[in-house]
Order: structure tokens, then C-alpha cells, then sequence
């Protein structure tokens, strides 16, 4: 009786799940790092070095030179940055080098110069890095090796401030994160452990990258993956909509589903206004999307429609702050 019930169990279970499929689509996220529209152009400078992130060091050949991996990861964050700035499509961005007249006796920066030179150079801001940590096991990629390991982890945080040239505003130590697991050769070879050591610095430079690029996308609006599910199952025009949802055929899907709304069956109906909820979303009309997921919700009881709902209420709050202020600053 027992393994009726559970054979029984895990049957519904996967009729369940089959019912569902997941997939991602793009939506809008707001700046982090909230500025006026007549923000666009930046300077980028890196004050990354090794008195204010000291930590990791990278071994380059038996203690022959010793390179701090958390200044070369700064330097490669610069790319980072100005790659996502571009990205933007409204956003520009270069290079700020720094120069000796711009720094006090002790290495901090004179503001009131380096804004000086920003205006010569039709600057709006200042993007700087302020410091780099990273972490990695101790004894890095030799103990892996002697340990047998096949990879390392290698985090990092970066932390930045944005400073406006004109109102002289500043959004100081906002960070962002990344991790990268490092393949190894799970040697205790001294070629393959150089060889490891040699890979760790692209390692570094290459989360360098990720950190400044993220750092980058922290002052404008981002599309952003999300996953999502929908019903694929229950009527005929759930069966056809599957393909178009999963392509992002959004006008064909709606008006395929749209026939059943008027099902007598609580459960289709629940299913199909469910996926018109997310046919609506992916066509940005988060209004209409809110209104079949209360249908769905309200009208047949759909569960799923109750968590999709929330989802739908802040994406709707965050976007109509975007709007506002937008409006604002206009």
C-alpha cells in the first residue's frame, strides 16, 4: 500500500511539473546609483594600489617576484566600466589619468583639482575605484595541487564612488561582488603549478573585468534575465502557445490563448489568463499583466497566480518610481 501511495506521489509529480515550463525573459531594472538625465559623460580613474588593497599577492616564479593580484584586477575593472557605460547607449566614458599635481603628500586625491580638470575636459562626473579585496584558500593553487583539487574559488568586491562635477555630489563605497571557481591541473608538477600560478593572473585581471562592469551598470536602468514560468497544458491553445511564449511571439500567443478565457473550466481559465498575464509582461504592458494575473488569481483560484502577482505589483512600483523621476529631472 505504502509503495502504491508513493509511486502514486511522485506520478502526480511529474504530471505536475510537466503541466509547467520555465524559461527567462528580459526585464527593465532601475539605476542603482540614481542621476539627472544631463549626467552622460565620465572620467574613470583607479586608486587601487597596494597600501589600500594589500591582501593577495601572485607568486610568479618561486618567490622570485611577488605581483598583487587586487591591483591588477583594478586595472582591468577601468575596461569593465567603460564597457558598460558604452553598453548604456546614452553614457560615455574614458580614461582619467591621474597626474602627481593631483594628489596630496599622503596619495589622496585634491578634488577641487581634479574637478578643474574634469570641466577642461566636458566631464560630468568622476567614476573612481576606491579599493579591491579578494579572497582565495589559503596556500591558493599550490595546496589545491598538493590537495588533489581540480579548481580554486576566487572572490572579489570592488568598491566605488561617483562624484558629480558641478554640484560636487558624491555616492561614496557602493560595491559589487563576483566569483570565479579557477580550473586548475591538480599537479604537483613545478611546470603545471607555474602554469597554475600563470593562469590565476588572468584570473584576476578577468574578475577585474566582471567587478568594474558591474560597477559600471550600477548608475543606469539595466534589462535584466529573470526566469518565469507558464502553463503548457490543460486546452488546445495552451498546447499551441507553448512554442510562441518560449520564441517571444507575444501578439500571436495572446491572441491564441484569448479564445479560452471564456472556458466553463475554472482550470483553464486560470491557466490561460495566467500566461496572458505573462504574454502582457513580456510585451511591457505591466498594467494589463497585473489585471489577468488577478484573474487568474481571483476568479479561479490559481495559486501560481497569487506569487506572480507580487512579482508583477513591485516590478509595477519600481517602474512608475523610474517615471517620476524621469519627470522630475526633466
Amino acid at each position: 500500500m505504502k509503495l502504491f501511495i508513493l509511486i502514486s506521489f511522485f506520478t502526480l509529480t511529474i504530471f505536475t511539473q510537466s503541466c509547467k515550463t520555465s524559461f527567462r525573459i528580459t526585464v527593465k531594472e532601475p539605476a542603482t546609483i540614481k542621476l539627472a538625465n544631463n549626467i552622460q559623460r565620465f572620467g574613470v580613474i583607479s586608486t587601487i594600489n597596494n597600501e589600500n588593497s594589500p591582501e593577495k599577492t601572485i607568486g610568479m616564479a618561486m618567490g622570485v617576484e611577488q605581483i598583487n593580484g587586487n591591483v591588477i584586477a583594478g586595472e582591468r575593472a577601468i575596461d569593465g566600466v567603460l564597457r558598460a557605460l558604452e553598453n548604456s547607449n546614452f553614457l560615455t566614458a574614458e580614461r582619467f589619468q591621474l597626474e602627481p599635481f593631483m594628489l596630496t603628500e599622503d596619495g589622496q586625491l585634491k578634488w577641487d583639482v581634479i574637478d578643474s580638470v574634469a570641466k577642461t575636459k566636458n566631464y560630468d562626473g568622476i567614476f573612481q575605484m576606491d579599493e579591491l579585496r579578494s579572497s582565495s584558500p589559503v596556500g591558493g593553487s599550490v595546496l589545491a595541487n598538493v590537495s588533489g583539487q581540480q579548481s580554486t574559488p576566487l572572490n572579489g568586491t570592488l568598491f566605488i564612488t561617483v562624484r558629480l562635477v558641478e554640484s560636487k555630489e558624491k555616492h561614496e563605497r557602493f560595491s559589487v561582488r563576483y566569483r570565479y571557481n579557477i580550473p586548475i591541473s591538480g599537479s604537483t608538477s613545478v611546470i603545471d603549478i607555474l602554469n597554475d600560478v600563470v593562469k590565476k593572473r588572468e584570473y584576476y585581471r578577468a574578475l577585474g573585468f566582471q567587478l568594474g562592469y558591474q560597477a559600471g551598470n550600477l548608475v543606469h536602468p539595466n534589462w535584466v534575465w529573470v526566469n518565469r514560468k507558464f502553463y503548457n497544458k490543460g486546452s488546445k491553445s495552451l498546447k499551441r502557445a507553448k512554442q510562441m511564449i518560449r520564441k517571444g511571439n507575444w501578439d500571436i500567443a495572446e491572441r491564441t490563448l484569448l479564445p479560452d478565457t471564456e472556458s466553463w473550466k475554472d482550470k483553464v481559465r486560470g491557466r490561460v489568463f495566467y500566461n496572458l498575464a505573462l504574454v502582457n509582461e513580456g510585451q511591457g504592458e505591466i498594467d494589463n499583466a497585473i489585471m489577468y494575473a488577478e484573474k487568474s488569481a481571483i476568479e479561479t483560484g490559481n495559486k501560481m497566480a497569487n506569487e506572480y502577482l507580487n512579482i508583477l505589483l513591485i516590478r509595477k512600483r519600481v517602474l512608475d518610481q523610474m517615471e517620476q523621476e524621469k519627470v522630475e529631472q526633466q
